[in-house]
């Protein structure tokens, strides 16, 4: 099976069981799903430049913020349409990314990374300074809401298939250019630039071009993020902790897959809460039962530390060590 098939395939399962359980899950859990999904869309396209190229960004949560904050604010005091607005905000994100990645170009390893840490710091003094625009660190609300039903059940069912469909085409997309020939040519760049250099090929070319796919994707996601919430907050369009967690999700995943990112995502999302689901199970011990409400006092502790060990025991990701697996099994098979 082709690199492209397997991938497909692992997705389509994946999204098909998404889609299959939305209607079993508790409200509680279906808007854990649905956030995750917006997060899938952060992990998978910090993973297009990032995972595929080998430039680590720390800030790419400044391309959530820049969808984000035109979408809303155009929203709330414009009124401009949901479809309107969306379309504008990914467009400034792409073109922040287009503006951000020719001079840094010529930045590589630690330096670029600064860089792109320092963007979303300087965005985040920006949005303050600005407060009577953009609400500073309280936001503003009254953003038009993605699915305006009157029913809370029918809007989160809205919400949770309309970002299902997104995801699901931002992994169909993002697959069939990792495993073209422009994705080859992005790893290329990342195992050696200077052999790539050597060969006649534009690398600066083919950064930009995954500069802005990366910025898009992830403008995406802040704009639909915004619609959901209804509202522009600065801890969920700003928060340093997202452009870690969306480095983690990608890691973990499997760097450079698209889908292990998308895992990834779903598991630096809906892991931590996971674990505090259990903290209110009670074990069959003794007559009233062993209580494990301690767990939830520990449970950032412990996913992290989970996650930890999972790094070491899957290095180069879930979705490599789980291939690794069925090759090896497909060949004491065949004999």
């Amino acid at each position: 099976m082709s690199t492209r098939a397997l991938r497909l395939s692992l997705l389509g399962a994946t999204v098909i069981v998404i889609a299959i359980i939305g209607p079993f899950l508790p409200a509680k859990w279906m808007t854990t799903i649905t956030y995750a999904q917006i997060f899938a869309i952060y992990a998978m396209g910090w993973d297009i430049l990032s995972g595929m190229t080998g430039q680590i960004s720390f800030g790419h949560i400044f391309f959530v913020a820049v969808s984000g904050y035109t979408t809303g604010l155009l929203n709330l005091y414009l009124r401009w349409p949901i479809w309107a607005t969306i379309l504008l905000g990914v467009a400034m994100a792409v073109l922040a990314g287009l503006m951000f990645s020719v001079p840094a170009l010529r930045l590589r390893g630690p330096y670029f990374s600064l860089i792109t840490l320092i963007l979303p710091l300087a965005t985040a003094r920006l949005v303050i300074i600005l407060a009577d625009w953009t609400g500073g660190e309280l936001g503003k609300f009254g953003v038009a809401a993605l699915c305006p039903f009157l029913d809370y059940k029918a809007n989160q069912y809205c919400n949770y298939y309309a970002l299902w469909a997104l995801m699901t085409g931002v992994g169909l997309l993002l697959i069939w250019l990792s495993t073209s020939r422009i994705g080859k040519i992005l790893e290329a760049i990342r195992e050696n630039e200077e052999a790539v250099e050597a060969a006649g090929i534009n690398v600066a070319k083919y950064k930009i071009f995954a500069f802005a796919v990366s910025a898009c994707v992830v403008g995406l996601g802040g704009a639909f993020s915004v619609h959901v919430n209804e509202s522009v907050f600065f801890n969920s369009l700003l928060s340093l902790t997202t452009s870690i967690e969306m480095i983690v999700a990608s890691v973990i995943g499997g760097m450079g897959t698209i889908v292990g990112a998308l895992w990834g995502g779903f598991l630096v999302r809906g892991g931590e809460e996971l674990i505090r689901e259990v903290a209110h199970w009670k074990l069959p011990i003794g007559a009233e039962g062993l209580a494990l409400s301690f767990v939830e006092r520990w449970a950032t502790f412990i996913f992290f530390t989970l996650l930890i060990v999972l790094l070491f025991v899957a290095r180069q990701g879930l979705l490599p060590l789980l291939t690794g697996f069925f090759r090896r099994g497909k060949k004491r098979y065949a004999s």
